[in-house]
C-alpha cells in the first residue's frame, strides 16, 4: 500500500446521498484488504486498529488474490457494520 497522507481519504472517498453509500477510489497497486480497512476507519473517524480484524468477515489473502490480476468482478461482505462491495 502506498504511504498515505493524513487526509488521503478526502480525495478518495465520496458519499452518495441518493444511494446512501460510500464509494472509494483505489489504485491497482494497493492491496484490497488494506484499502477496505483504511477506508472504513476513515469513514468511522477511527484508528484501523480499533476496528475488528478483517479476517472476522473475509479471508484478507483470498480477497487480495481475487483482485491481484487485471480481472473484472465483484464481491460483497459485511465488515464493521458496513456492507462492503469491492468491484474491479
Amino acid at each position: 500500500m502506498c504511504a498515505q497522507t493524513e487526509n488521503w481519504w478526502e480525495q478518495r472517498i465520496d458519499y452518495d446521498d441518493g444511494a446512501e453509500s460510500y464509494h472509494v477510489a483505489s489504485e491497482r497497486s494497493e492491496l484490497v484488504s488494506t484499502n477496505v480497512v483504511l477506508s472504513v476507519a476513515a469513514i468511522e473517524n477511527a484508528e484501523p486498529t480499533a476496528l475488528p480484524p478483517l479476517a472476522s468477515s473475509i479471508d484478507p489473502d483470498a480477497l487480495d488474490s481475487l483482485f491481484a490480476e487485471d480481472v473484472s468482478g465483484r464481491i460483497s461482505f459485511p465488515y464493521a457494520g458496513y456492507d462492503v462491495t469491492v468491484r474491479a
